[in-house]
């Protein structure tokens, strides 16, 4: 997810992806309150369209790392792997876990006076099955991907068009279709879309199946209908957004039928998305301060992952924005996430004991793309560009 890259191999559509991923996902957990209370009002309508579409972010996520992983030779490479990769996503993972369980302990002290060491003991106790704070989770699927991604590689290399077809289609069929039908079928017919449990096509399902489908999609030479891409994109956002709003009338709660990662409704979405930021980008170049934009902001992107979350529950416990009461205060509360995750990120990357530990960039990386001394050395150039004009 963090894969970093020099100025030189850095792929202006990827890092788009990444910039628009960090995005999505920072609104969708601004927007959770906001979705399970005031039903029907017009912040719940508007926070139910952007989040069918936003939710795409985990998926595209997962696709960029295949993408890139599966895409490079030294991937074949064990030693590299653990030497040079792993360390990037793992490390994060591990100190923002912890950091996690510190902050709940503070927050319960601030509220209550008290230092409940219960809390730190459980988290620990269950961190190789439960996540310290309920964002990290996704990392608990993208780690297992790195530590397979020398056999992916060699299995990709190795599969012709055909294969790669077949992997593919049964992915699609037994961890997406069959399991989307089970969902919406009455009672009485959901075991016969129900496989067995010990059906076991572990090896190519679940959320493996987005980072083997990134990889196939970044190689794809065909050109495709920018306008059928947005066709798909809007009429499969509007089945998700009024789905989502008939079952939660249905129900009275909010469902996520229609919203989970692995279903069919936003494998096409997260793929439709992706192929089209690639047909938009993919023979053009980003100049000037967008590309400048951008780099900065794929740079922090995988420590805002982590870290914004935290910043999300503090502002419901200390700030009266979360879960948003009008779409000014879930305006309000998203740009307030997005800019201390931002700010918080810049600043511990802009040391050398915390920055590779909290961002997964080396500090040497980060001077060059995104810690405060890359900010003042770009400053300082700009502003002598512009006195030399």
């Amino acid at each position: 997810m963090n894969q970093q890259m020099t100025k030189k191999e850095r792929i202006e559509y990827i890092d788009v992806l990444r910039v628009i991923s960090m995005l999505s996902v920072v609104f969708m957990h601004t927007a959770a309150g906001s979705l399970r209370g005031n039903i029907g009002s017009l912040t719940w309508h508007v926070s139910n369209v952007l989040t069918s579409i936003m939710c795409t972010s985990v998926p595209i996520f997962f696709m960029i790392s295949g993408a890139m992983l599966m895409s490079s030779k030294k991937t074949e490479s064990i030693q590299y792997m653990y030497k040079n990769r792993f360390p990037k996503v793992f490390v994060p993972f591990v100190i923002w876990s912890f950091a996690a369980i510190l902050y709940f302990i503070l927050l319960k002290y601030i509220f209550t006076g008290v230092i409940d060491k219960e809390i730190a003991a459980q988290k620990i106790k269950n961190i190789m099955s439960q996540a310290t704070t309920v964002h990290l989770w996704f990392m608990y699927a993208l780690i297992p991907m790195y530590i397979l991604s020398p056999l992916l590689k060699k299995l990709v290399d190795s599969l012709n068009r055909s294969l790669a077809g077949y992997m593919l289609i049964l992915w699609l069929i037994f961890s997406s279709v069959l399991p989307t039908i089970a969902v919406f079928v009455p009672e009485n017919y959901k075991s016969f879309f129900t496989l067995n449990n010990d059906f076991n096509l572990n090896f190519i399902g679940g959320y493996l199946g987005y980072f083997l489908l990134g990889y196939y999609l970044f190689k794809l030479d065909k050109k495709l209908s920018k306008k059928l891409l947005i066709i798909i994109i809007v009429i499969d956002t509007a089945i998700i957004s009024l789905g989502t709003w008939y079952f939660t009338l249905k129900l009275g709660t909010y469902p996520e039928h229609f919203l989970s990662y692995p279903k069919i409704f936003m494998l096409v979405l997260s793929a439709s998305v992706f192929l089209l930021v690639k047909e938009l980008l993919s023979d053009k170049h980003l100049h000037g301060p967008v590309l400048s934009i951008i780099n900065f902001l794929a740079s922090i992107s995988f420590g805002v992952y982590l870290l914004h979350n935290l910043i999300v529950d503090f502002i419901s416990n200390i700030i009266n924005l979360w879960p948003a009461s009008s779409l000014f205060n879930l305006v309000l509360c998203y740009f307030i996430v997005l800019i201390a995750s931002f700010l918080c990120i810049i600043v511990l990357a802009s040391f050398k004991p915390t920055c590779f530990i909290f961002t997964g960039l080396t500090y040497d990386a980060a001077c060059k793309t995104c810690n405060i001394q890359f900010l003042i050395r770009s400053t300082v150039k700009k502003l002598d560009t512009a006195r030399n004009k």
